[in-house]
């Protein structure tokens, strides 16, 4: 099977057996809420995803979430060892892609039902049966309206029996979810950025005007020849206005001997 919008009917009932009513069911997903609010970080959040993704799939297949962020690939979480081996097998042994980076390019669902008949991808599917699997369930993850990586399972046996409509859904809600994490993690780390340049825009405008103060007081001039002195100094000398403003209030508090020389303007 390739990729695919909606791989899952609604209307079929979830299977019952080990990790089957725990993917659907509400308590569990707000105990891994719990769970990942109580982590110290976000690679620490997206493991203990990875590792409920595998624990509440029927089957218990391992789980790994890669991520592309600024044109680059990485997996960043697994639920075992051989998990992240092998998706990072799709972008660093020469083969021709994977799954998983296939969900990120299209956003849409890729299932590999044997890998004993798959050939999409080169040398990959020899390279996964090395390690015992057969199957391979890749589901995009999306942060808002963006794909920005991928679920990935991996079974030891073919999708027939390791991605039947119970282990689907479990995997598609805990995509959902991943997404949600992701989602507000970028959104803070955006929002922690959009800060830091508004205080350093703060700092080099309260710099600027202090600057302009002492021009005033020293060449009795307006506010608005005294940065017009500033810009002046700067372009001379092709420095910024911060690093004039910094000279200027140095050289008024004691910081050097001699202001920085300037013309006056026109």
């Amino acid at each position: 099977m390739g990729p695919t919008d909606d791989p899952v009917p609604s209307c079929e009932p979830a299977r019952t057996g080990i990790g089957a009513g725990a993917g659907l069911d509400d308590g569990f997903l707000q105990e891994l809420t719990a769970a990942l609010l109580a982590t110290s970080g976000i690679e620490a959040a997206l493991n203990e995803m990875a590792n409920a993704a595998a624990r509440i799939t029927p089957g218990a297949p391992m789980a790994g979430v890669t991520l592309r962020l600024g044109g680059r690939v990485r997996t960043v979480a697994s639920s075992e060892v051989t998990a992240l081996l092998v998706d990072e097998l799709q972008y660093d042994n020469g083969t021709d892609g994977g799954p998983c980076l296939e969900a990120i390019d299209t956003g849409l669902v890729v299932q590999v039902d044997d890998l004993a008949t798959e050939h999409r991808w080169g040398e990959y599917s020899a390279l996964l049966l090395a390690h015992g699997l057969r199957s391979i369930y890749s589901h995009p993850l999306r942060a808002g309206e963006q794909v920005i990586g991928a679920l990935n399972m991996y079974a030891p046996t073919t999708a027939e029996t390791a991605f039947g409509p119970a282990a689907r859904r479990a995997i598609a809600r805990a995509a959902e979810h991943t997404g949600l994490l992701l989602h507000a993690v970028l959104q803070a780390a955006r929002h922690a950025e959009i800060t830091a340049q508004l205080r350093e825009a703060l700092a080099q405008r309260a710099l600027i005007d202090q600057a302009i103060g002492i021009l005033m007081g020293q060449r009795r001039c307006t506010a608005d020849q005294a940065f017009a002195l500033l810009r002046r100094a700067g372009q001379s000398g092709n420095r910024s206005l911060r690093e004039v403003a910094a000279d200027i209030i140095a050289a008024f508090t004691g910081g050097r001997s001699e202001p920085p020389p300037f013309t006056d303007p026109p």
